[in-house]
């Protein structure tokens, strides 16, 4: 998960709790659905690993890393 994308999940977490607050006066069940929804996504995302920024040149062109610092055996 890209810390954008936590962002998001927090902010949509965040707007069903208020959406449940909202409507509580008017449906204490669909408050409540709107409680556990939130409450089941917020343990989904704090469980997902958040994956580093990438590096930005000074372009602003992300840097690619190679997959293995090892040089290729084939070759020798």
């Amino acid at each position: 998960m890209t810390p954008a994308q936590r962002k998001y999940d927090q902010d949509f977490i965040a707007s069903l709790r208020r959406m449940a607050k909202n409507i509580e006066p008017r449906s204490r069940q669909l408050s409540d659905t709107l409680k556990l929804a939130a409450e089941r996504l917020d343990a989904l995302s704090s469980a997902a690993p958040v994956e580093p920024a990438p590096q930005l040149a000074q372009d602003g062109q992300a840097i690619h890393q190679p997959a293995s610092n090892k040089p290729d055996q084939a070759h020798a």
